[in-house]
C-alpha cells in the first residue's frame, strides 16, 4: 500500500473528556518560547542546560534544532512536553496557543500530552511496553482518551499503523520482534493517534537504514503538508537541509544561529555551524572530516548560588576538561574553540543579531574573511605572473590554490603572505589594512602568518641545529624572550608536529634528518609563534606518498586543533579532493574558478578544470607558449580549449558565470552539470558571431 496520509479514518476528531485543548484560530504560531532556562540540579552543583531560549513554531512548519550532544535539544522537547525530571529547574515561558504550559495543572497537562502535543523519544524501543503487543499500545490512548471501544480503537490503530508501512502481522507482535525501523514506525504511530497539532521528534531517523530514513522524512514532510507543527531534534543536518523550514543551532543550551534549512549546509554564518557543516559527512564530501577543535562541557555551578550561570567558563582554553575549576568568564560561550574571536568575545555577552535571513549570536555577524585581496597583480618584467585577481578566504577555512606549474600560485600565496609587494591591489587581513600594517609594525603581522615552503631543505639553514631552526623566529619577532620559555615554546612544537624532544635530536642539522623530518621541521618553525593564517607552498611535493600522507594528515589535525587558516598551494589537484573546503583554479595568473571543493570537481564550471581532471595527453602537450600568447588578450586557456569561440582569443571573460553554490568562474561559455556528465552551454544565439577558430593560433 503506498504511504498517504489524506485518508481521514486514519485520524480522531474527538476531545479529551477533561480538560483544555487551546485553540489556534487567528495566529499561525502555535508554540511560542520566550526566555527560557532550565537547569539541572545535582547535591551542590548545577547544570545550565538551557538558558534564555526563544522560539515560535507555526502550524504546517518544520523547525529544526542541531547542535552537539549535551547542546539542551532533548531537554528543550522534553520540557515543552512538562516531562523535565524532578531535579530541573526551569524558568521562562512556554506557550501552547494562549495557554501557558510552566506551571500548568498536571492533570490537565496531561490531557495537551495527549491531545494536541505528542512526542517522540529516541532510542525506541525503550519507550515500548514489552508485555503488550505494539497495537494494543497504539490503541490504547483512544480507549483511555476518547472512550472508544476496544475493537474500534484496534481498527483505527491497525490503519494508522498500516498508512505508516507497519502490516498487521508486524503490529501483532511485541516490540522485541521487530528492527529498529519498524519500531520507529511504531512510535511515531502512537505519537499521530490522537492527530496532535504539534509533533517533537527526537532523532527519528538515527541508526536508520537509507530506505527506511528515506521513508521517515516523507512522513515527517507530509504532516508538515497537511498543518501539523513539527519540532525536529536531530544530528542528521543532511536531514535538516533538505526537509527543514528553519533551524535553530544550540550551544551549550544558548541558540547560536536561526537560519532558513536550506542554509544549513550551504551558507551557514557562526562559525559553530560551520563547524558542524563541515564535520557531516554527505554524498558530495571530498575532505576527509576533522570536526570542531576542543571540547564542549557542561555549564556548572555552586547549586544556590547568586551567580549568573551564563557566565560560568573554563578558565583557560587548555583547562577544558570535567572537574576543572571554573572562573567567571562573560562573552560568548563558544570562545575557547572559535576560529576567528577577539578581545569583546571573551568578555561580553552578544544577543543575536539579525544578518540576512539569519539570526546570528557573533560579535563579527558571523564567519569572516580572514584574508581579502582585492585586484591584486604582479609582474616580472615582461612578464605578467598574475593578472588583476580578486580573493577571499574565511577563518578557518582550508583554502586550495590548484594549477600548472608557472600559473601564478605561489606568486599570489606570497602576495596573500605579505612577503610580496603587490603592483596595484588592496589586501585586508583579518579586516585591517596589510600594507599599512606592514609599514606600521611587520613585526606583529609576521607573528599572524607562517609560511611552509617548496622545498623543505633549501628553506632552512644547514648551520643551525633542528632547536636553533625551531626557535628562531622566536627570537627574531620578540615573542618570547626568556630562555626557559623559548625553550618551552620549540620543545612543545616540535612534539605537536610529532618530532623528538630530547638534546641529541635538538642538537642535530638538517643534513642528519631525512625529508620526511625536515618538512615536520618546517613546520614547526612556522607554527612556533602561534599564527592564525598557514600559507603552505607545495609542502608534500618532495615527500614520498606514504611520508606525505603522514605529514598531511597532522597539518590538519593542527589546522583544526590551533583553529588555522589555511592557504594550501598545489598542483596535484587530487590532493586538493582530499584537504580542502574550497578549490581556486589558476593558469597564467588568471584565477579562472572558485567554489566549493565538491562542487568544483563534481561539477566543474571553466574546461581548464575539467581538463586538469581529465589530465588528457594530448592536449597536455601544448606548449606553455600557446597558453602566455592566449592570456594576452583573451581566455588563457582558449589555445587549448575545445570549444573555444573566437570571442574566447580575443576578450578575457569579465562576467563571473556562477552556479548558485557560491561557485563562480571567468568563461564566456561555462560548462553545465547534466545526468550525462557535462556539456558545453553554448547556444545558437551564443554562437552567433563567435566564429569557432581550433587553428588561430
Amino acid at each position: 500500500m503506498p504511504f498517504s496520509l489524506d485518508d481521514e479514518r486514519y485520524f480522531s476528531r474527538g476531545e479529551p473528556r477533561k480538560g483544555v485543548r487551546p485553540a489556534f484560530t487567528g495566529s499561525l504560531v502555535v508554540l511560542t518560547i520566550r526566555d527560557l532556562s532550565v537547569t539541572y540540579r545535582d547535591g551542590v552543583v548545577a547544570i545550565q542546560a538551557l538558558d534564555r531560549v526563544d522560539l515560535e513554531l507555526k502550524a504546517g512548519q518544520i523547525l529544526a534544532l542541531v547542535g552537539e550532544t549535551g547542546s539542551g535539544k532533548t531537554t528543550l522537547g522534553k520540557a515543552v512536553m512538562g516531562l523535565l525530571p524532578k531535579n530541573a529547574g526551569q524558568a521562562g515561558s512556554i506557550k501552547l496557543g494562549d495557554q501557558e504550559l510552566i506551571g500548568l495543572d498536571e492533570r490537565l497537562l496531561n490531557h495537551l500530552r495527549w491531545s494536541t502535543m505528542a512526542m517522540v523519544f529516541q532510542n525506541g524501543a525503550e519507550n515500548l511496553n514489552p508485555v503488550h503487543r505494539v497495537i494494543d499500545q497504539i490503541a490504547e490512548p483512544l480507549i483511555h482518551t476518547l472512550e472508544m471501544r476496544p475493537k474500534e480503537a484496534r481498527r483505527r490503530a491497525e490503519s494508522l499503523l498500516l498508512s505508516l508501512g507497519l502490516q498487521l502481522d508486524e503490529a501483532l507482535r511485541y516490540p522485541h520482534e521487530l528492527s529498529g525501523g519498524q519500531i520507529q514506525r511504531a512510535l511515531l504511530a502512537m505519537a499521530l493517534v490522537l492527530d496532535p497539532a504539534i509533533l517533537i521528534l527526537d532523532e527519528p531517523t538515527a541508526s536508520l537504514d537509507p530506505m527506511t530514513k528515506s521513508f521517515i522524512a516523507r512522513v515527517i514532510v507530509e504532516l508538515r503538508d497537511r498543518g501539523k507543527a513539527i519540532l525536529l531534534i536531530t544530528h542528521d543536518l543532511d536531514l535538516v537541509h533538505s526537509i527543514a523550514d528553519g533551524v535553530a543551532v544550540l550551544y551549550l543550551g544558548q541558540i547560536m544561529e536561526r537560519l532558513p534549512g536550506r542554509d544549513l549546509l550551504s551558507f551557514p554564518l557562526h562559525p559553530y555551524t560551520v563547524g558542524l557543516a563541515r564535520s557531516y559527512p554527505t554524498l558530495e564530501t571530498t575532505r576527509d572530516l576533522g570536526g570542531i577543535r576542543g571540547d564542549a562541557f557542561f555549564r556548572t555551578f555552586e547549586s544556590g548560588s547568586s551567580e549568573s550561570p551564563e557566565v560560568k567558563m573554563p578558565q583557560t582554553a587548555s583547562a577544558r576538561s570535567p572537574g576543572k575549576p571554573y572562573e567567571l568568564q562573560k562573552g560568548c560561550l563558544f570562545r575557547p574553540r572559535c576560529t576567528q574571536g577577539i578581545d569583546p568575545c571573551g568578555h561580553e555577552a552578544i544577543a543575536l543579531r539579525t544578518v540576512g535571513q539569519h539570526e546570528v549570536r557573533c560579535w563579527r555577524g558571523g564567519i569572516v574573511q580572514m584574508l581579502e585581496l582585492q585586484e591584486v597583480s604582479k609582474t616580472y618584467g615582461d612578464v605578467v605572473a598574475l593578472h588583476p585577481t580578486d580573493l577571499q578566504i574565511q577563518a578557518g577555512e582550508v583554502f586550495c590554490l590548484v594549477g600548472e606549474t608557472g600559473s601564478g600560485k605561489t606568486t599570489l600565496a606570497m602576495i596573500a603572505a605579505g612577503f610580496l609587494k603587490p603592483e596595484q591591489g588592496r589586501r585586508l587581513f583579518d579586516g585591517k589594512d596589510m600594507d599599512q600594517w606592514i609599514e606600521r609594525d611587520y613585526a606583529s603581522l609576521a607573528r599572524q602568518v607562517g609560511v611552509i615552503y617548496q622545498n623543505p631543505a633549501e628553506s632552512v639553514s644547514h648551520r643551525f641545529t633542528v632547536f636553533d631552526i625551531v626557535a628562531e623566529p622566536l627570537r627574531i619577532h620578540g615573542a618570547v624572550r626568556e630562555k626557559m620559555e623559548i625553550k618551552d615554546r620549540v620543545l612543545r612544537t616540535l612534539s605537536d608536529v610529532h618530532l623528538p624532544t630530547d638534546d641529541l635530536f635538538l642538537k642535530r642539522y638538517p643534513h642528519e634528518l631525512n625529508m620526511g623530518a625536515i618538512q615536520r621541521l618546517c613546520l614547526a618553525r612556522a607554527l612556533v609563534l602561534d599564527p592564525i593564517l598557514l600559507v603552505a607552498d607545495e609542502p608534500t611535493s618532495a615527500l614520498d606518498p606514504s611520508v606525505q600522507a603522514k605529514v598531511l594528515r597532522r597539518l590538519l589535525d593542527l589546522q583544526i586543533e590551533r583553529g588555522l587558516t589555511l592557504l594550501f598551494v598545489t598542483h596535484n589537484i587530487g590532493l586538493a579532493r582530499k584537504i580542502a573546503d574550497r578549490i581556486g583554479v589558476m593558469l597564467a595568473g588568471h584565477l579562472l574558478e572558485i567554489g566549493p571543493a565538491h562542487r568544483v570537481l563534481a561539477h566543474p564550471l571553466h574546461p581548464y578544470t575539467r581538463f586538469l581532471l581529465q589530465r588528457i595527453p594530448d592536449q597536455a602537450r601544448r606548449t606553455k607558449e600557446d597558453t602566455r600568447r592566449a592570456s594576452k588578450t583573451g581566455c588563457p586557456f582558449a589555445s587549448r580549449c575545445e570549444q573555444a569561440a573566437t570571442i574566447c582569443f580575443e576578450d578575457y571573460p569579465q562576467g563571473i558565470a556562477q552556479d548558485g553554490f557560491s561557485h563562480t568562474a571567468r568563461c564566456h561559455f561555462p560548462l553545465r552539470a547534466t545526468s550525462g556528465g557535462h556539456t558545453q552551454t553554448i547556444t545558437t544565439e551564443e554562437r552567433r558571431g563567435h566564429e569557432f577558430s581550433r587553428d588561430r593560433f
